[in-house]
């Protein structure tokens, strides 16, 4: 069985818990190292190590982990850097959780290429039809000539962790302009560079006007409506962009108060969700996170899936 508590839970004897933590655990999978991911637990963890060494940096605590086990595969989830997917081997079935994933080939990332699996675990985020993005390089594409065409000072918001780097690469490619970052996106950046490829040529943000003008300046999305920045946008007359799936929704530049927005996400939009279901072929489908419900309802109804919407702390598959 499957079952929501704190964090998913394989419910094995003692069982595997993903993206979560629960004592005398078998095994604690995390799939990437984004906040809401993250397990409070002293124990092993399952992860890769780039996702160890950005948990350290952003809990504070040490981190033990090793990235193979005997019933444990991970599996480039294609959602950030150093994510992975779970391909959990039991006695009985072949789970695969996905975590955060997408299908999609982004800036430097590779699309999530699933495994087939008995159970499938997956995220619904964007779980409902009206969540459609365009072809990500497209966007990509997009953004690209919006930097080269926009000009004076420009405020990028995204998550420090994922987006922020994808933001500051495609801005690379785009001007010659000078790039700062805020100290958490330069943080992240730092961790990053030492283990991996990439390289980033930027500088730290600094609150100096004279500095600031006709630069790029990325900022986590958090900020976008903080009193400093908006003076920091009015002194500068700064023009802003934001970058993520819910872009796709034409009150999110409102919510978020920025001047445009672009549908760049690291997540799998609706059409990918159906895509990833067909591709791993499971007997069963649990959804959670997001639109959870109306996803797993779409599955049963129009696709001839056995799905169910995980709910916390259920004990029986009539909870379902």
């Amino acid at each position: 069985m499957i079952r929501e508590r704190n964090g998913i839970e394989i419910q094995t004897d003692p069982p595997i818990v993903m993206d979560g933590a629960r004592e005398n655990a078998k095994a604690h999978i995390v799939t990437h190292a984004h906040m809401d991911h993250l397990p409070y637990t002293d124990d092993p963890l399952v992860c890769s190590n780039l996702t160890a060494a950005l948990m350290e940096q952003r809990t504070g605590t040490d981190v033990s982990s090793t990235e193979t086990t005997a019933m444990i595969d991970l599996i480039p989830s294609g959602h950030i850097i150093g994510s992975r997917a779970a391909h959990v081997h039991t006695e009985e079935n072949d789970i695969l959780y996905t975590g955060d994933t997408s299908l999609q080939d982004r800036i430097y990332l590779d699309g999530f290429e699933p495994p087939t699996a008995d159970i499938l675990v997956t995220e619904a985020t964007y779980g409902l039809p009206q969540y459609r993005f365009p072809e990500q390089q497209a966007v990509v594409n997009q953004i690209h000539d919006w930097i080269q065409d926009t000009d004076g000072t420009v405020f990028l918001f995204g998550y420090s962790l994922g987006k922020a780097q994808k933001i500051q690469y495609i801005a690379q490619q785009s001007t010659n302009r000078d790039i700062y970052v805020h100290g958490s996106i330069g943080t992240m950046n730092n961790i990053i560079e030492e283990m991996t490829a990439l390289q980033f040529d930027v500088e730290p943000y600094k609150e100096n006007k004279d500095q600031l003008e006709n630069s790029i300046v990325v900022f986590p999305s958090r900020l976008s409506r903080k009193d400093w920045i908006k003076d920091l946008e009015d002194r500068l007359d700064a023009t802003t962009a934001g970058f993520s799936g819910w872009a796709a929704d034409d009150s999110y530049i409102h919510r978020r108060g920025i001047d445009t927005g672009f549908p760049l996400s690291d997540h799998c939009d609706f059409d990918d969700l159906i895509e990833l279901a067909e591709q791993v072929d499971p007997d069963v489908i649990y959804t959670q996170h997001g639109f959870s419900d109306a996803l797993a309802s779409h599955l049963r109804k129009e696709h001839g899936f056995t799905a169910r919407s995980l709910k916390k702390n259920q004990t029986t598959l009539e909870d379902f």
